[in-house]
């Protein structure tokens, strides 16, 4: 039986290192990226796309990763990337963003509260925040899968980005490193409240 959604928030954990030989499936890779697809952002703006390797580009990753034992150990990843460009208060995507957002009714108090608040300077940093929503419900969704996870946030930004060819106005903004892990999860370390 799956963990209820409390036993999942309390047995997740970053496991470091995963066992060889055991790879994720696709359909437990789907489910994690139907988790990050439902997470909440911001003015309904989703500003990320999800990329998820298997292979391929997976030696690079690594290496952007500072070669991290969670992530040379890996199974599979998936990168969260964040849609910087896209942001644009009058681009395609916030208009259809508020278009949908507004479900069927005017779009404009949405675009207007939008605009006063983009400010280009600091848009990049904003967006990788709004990522660590989805990043959040794909960790909580592996626990429940019974999969281990390491959101990786020390990484060659440049080089991780070149190893997924991203184009210029995305910015990676977290790598999640998964597979099935190969120590059972340490004593929880939290602050009681």
């Amino acid at each position: 039986m799956q963990p209820a959604l409390p036993d999942a928030i309390q047995q997740r954990y970053a496991c470091r290192k995963f066992v060889a030989d055991q790879p994720v499936s696709l359909g437990e890779l789907a489910l994690l990226l139907e988790a990050g697809r439902l997470a909440p952002s911001a003015f309904g703006l989703e500003p990320w796309r999800f990329i998820t390797v298997t292979d391929g580009a997976r030696a690079a990753i690594v290496h952007a990763c500072h070669d991290q034992p969670a992530a040379a150990t890996a199974a599979a990843f998936i990168v969260i990337v964040a849609l910087v460009a896209a942001l644009d208060p009058d681009s395609v995507y916030v208009r259809k963003q508020f278009k949908a957002e507004a479900r069927d009714g005017d779009p404009a108090p949405i675009h207007d509260a939008y605009r006063a608040f983009h400010r280009a300077d600091s848009i990049t940093e904003w967006a990788k925040g709004q990522c660590n929503f989805a990043a959040a419900h794909m960790l909580l969704q592996a626990t429940h899968l019974e999969l281990g996870s390491c959101p990786i946030g020390g990484f060659d930004a440049a080089a991780l980005s070149a190893a997924l060819r991203l184009p210029a106005g995305e910015s990676p903004a977290l790598v999640i490193a998964l597979g099935r892990c190969a120590h059972a999860a340490p004593q929880r370390l939290r602050k009681p409240d």
